[in-house]
This record gives C-alpha cells, structure tokens and sequence, in this order.
C-alpha cells in the first residue's frame, strides 16, 4: 500500500521541524554577529559631553590698584571625546552673560569673554574657566548671588552646550 501512494523516504533528508529549527538557529547567529558588530566593534560615535560641577564663584581679585569680579566655573566632560573650547576675543567663543540681577546685567553690558586660551577637556577631567569682568568688583559687591547664561564653543565654531547657571558671589552682599 506504500508504494501506491508513491512516498519514498530518502536516506539523509531532513525533515520538516528539523529544517525549521536549523534556519531559525542560522537566522539567530547572523542577528548576534550584526548587534555584536554594532555594540563590540563599531561602537558608539564618541562624543563631548560637558557639564558644569558644582555651583560657579564669583569673588573679588585686586590687580594693580583695580578690583576685578573673576567668575570660576567648572566645566566636566563626562562624553567619550576630547573636546577643545574656543577663547580669544573674536568670532564666536565660550561666553558667560550675566542675565540677573538686572541692574548688574546693565551695568556689566551684553557679554562678557572667557579669559582663556584654546582650553582641552579630554574624557574623564575638568577645567577651570575664569572669567574676568575688568574693574566691576563694585558692581558685583551688591549682590550675593547672580544668574547668567554660559555658552561652550568649540574650535570648529560648534555651539557644544548652554548652561543657565547661578553664580555665588563671595563677599557680595
């Protein structure tokens, strides 16, 4: 009666459930070669990212007879690339404007520049950024505290990160 119905068995075929469980195990290693590929060896794009520690200072420094506001701020990167800020004077650079209390801001002007050179933050570390606002120790003096809006730039001229900030003023007050 077998061979009425013409079903041949064949040494060494594989059978239906068999073929099924070989392609779905083929089909997993392929998956964890392509996400091992992504998370192992391509990685992630290494990236700045910069935070700023701890609350900024603001605090009186004499210089030749003048009384200078220095404001320190400590900016972290906490990314996975090094990251080199812009200073100088022209073109765009790390900035802190003082945006409160708002006679301060008046009598500060718009912007004030980072008293700094091409500063590097590499993975891991911190820096110190010093901002001298020249001969207005008098200004800040009447305030404890301020608020500002501090702008990071890089080399390339890329904003990297924008802080709202809260600025104690020692001695202020």
């Amino acid at each position: 009666m077998v061979d009425k119905l013409n079903l041949k068995v064949w040494r060494g075929d594989i059978s239906g459930p068999v073929l099924a469980i070989l392609v779905t195990l083929i089909l997993l290693a392929i998956g964890a070669v392509i996400i091992a590929y992504f998370t192992l060896f391509a990685g992630p794009a290494p990236t700045p990212v910069l935070v700023v520690k701890d609350q900024p200072i603001a605090y009186k420094q004499t210089v030749s007879g003048n009384d200078h506001a220095i404001v320190d701020v400590i900016v972290a990167n906490i990314g996975t690339a090094n990251v080199t800020l812009k200073g100088g004077t022209t073109g765009s650079r790390t900035t802190l404007t003082i945006l409160s209390p708002t006679a301060l801001a008046d009598a500060l002007g718009t912007k004030k520049i980072a008293n700094l050179t091409d500063t590097a933050i590499a993975p891991g570390s911190s820096v110190t950024l010093k901002f001298n606002f020249s001969s207005k120790w008098s200004e800040f003096a009447k305030y404890r505290s301020a608020s500002a809006r501090l702008v990071l730039v890089d080399k390339a001229d890329n904003t990297i990160a924008q802080f709202e900030v809260s600025i104690r003023i020692i001695g202020g007050g």
